[in-house]
């Protein structure tokens, strides 16, 4: 019964889609939205834990080892029973690549590591993540704000 109705909520949100083609999902620097089309069932991913600057720039300081992500179910009636998933790779130059995920009715949070964390260094935090029962996937072609990965990068300065 629920894939009969997540395959009937991806087919009514195509249609709505293809009626309301100006209708886009926003991302901001920290914020990355996956609502299907026209905004339907707005999950999101999260980061937190860096400084956002006035040209939308990430930076932490040198001392700082880690960021938190989160991903979670829209505040939809019932949405928020939905099993999620988080994946996150974290590579920078000079530095051994780190992969951390994790799972959770609701919402998934994550300390995600900066190993190695120096003045100057760059991370690039790429991820991807499931909601509803791992009917929704996102980054995906029907989350139309991530139709393709859009990673966070974080650069280390004082």
């Amino acid at each position: 019964m629920n894939r009969k109705r997540s395959v009937l909520m991806l087919f009514v949100a195509a249609m709505v889609w293809t009626l309301m083609p100006g209708v886009r999902a926003a991302n901001s620097p920290t914020f990355r939205d996956c609502a299907l089309p026209a905004n339907f069932d707005p999950d999101f991913v999260q980061l937190s834990g860096v400084t956002v600057g006035a040209d939308g720039s990430l930076s932490v300081i040198p001392s700082q080892n880690s960021v938190q992500m989160v991903a979670s179910e829209s505040s939809d009636p019932g949405d928020s029973a939905g099993h999620d998933t988080l994946n996150v790779t974290v590579s920078a130059a000079d530095v051994p690549t780190q992969s951390v995920s994790g799972a959770a009715v609701g919402h998934v949070t994550l300390a995600v590591p900066l190993i190695g964390s120096g003045q100057g260094r760059k991370y690039t935090l790429s991820w991807s993540a499931t909601f509803d029962n791992g009917q929704h996937m996102c980054p995906s072609p029907v989350t139309p704000a991530n139709t393709a990965p859009e990673p966070f990068v974080i650069s280390v300065h004082h």
